[in-house]
């Protein structure tokens, strides 16, 4: 096998541990650490079985972090374009949310998939309890009755539903023009 010097040993280190190095790399930090007194100290009390044994790449391990960060990313993503979107809602930026709630559909098509037809369900839901309880912060009681208050936001969280149904038709029309042939 080749020598690697210690600099490179102790850059593959983490990728080892975290086990998603492969299997040379790992060969070669191994081979490292077994003549190399500095190097070890770095990896740790671990002993050459063990960093064997646990430290073997895992695509799974790995694609499943990546999916779960991604998913956690697009949440938030979704959450913060819909809170904006009910705040920006009562004034002249009106207009940003016939850009916002599509993309929020887009994102939701991303991270559902088939089951994106709950992203305006919820936001329906969502925005509904937002500009319900804004009417009622706002005193809108006053002035109207509880039947107008409820027609209100039902009449807002349908147009908000609606942008979020384009952003999911056009997201979906896009992964169909673009899904690979098997």
């Amino acid at each position: 096998m080749n020598k690697i010097s210690c600099p490179v040993c102790l850059d593959l280190i983490p990728l080892v541990k975290d086990g998603i190095a492969s299997e040379d790399s790992r060969l070669l930090v191994q081979e490292h650490l077994a003549g190399c007194e500095h190097c070890s100290d770095s990896w740790g009390e671990k002993t050459e079985a063990d960093m064997g044994a646990d430290t073997a790449m895992d695509d799974t391990v790995v694609l499943g972090k990546i999916k779960k960060q991604m998913m956690l990313f697009l949440l938030s993503i979704m959450l913060a374009g819909t809170l904006l979107g009910m705040v920006i809602s009562n004034g002249m930026h009106m207009f940003y949310n016939g850009l916002i709630m599509p993309a929020i559909g887009g994102f939701g098509y991303m991270l559902f998939k088939r089951k994106a037809y709950f992203v305006p369900l919820g936001l329906f839901a969502f925005s509904f309890i937002w500009v319900f309880v804004r009417g009622l912060i706002d005193g809108i009681l006053t002035y109207t009755g509880i039947i107008d208050l409820i027609s209100m936001s039902a009449w807002w969280s349908a147009i908000f539903s609606a942008f979020s149904a384009v952003g999911v038709l056009i997201a979906w029309l896009l992964h169909y023009a673009f899904k690979k042939e098997v």
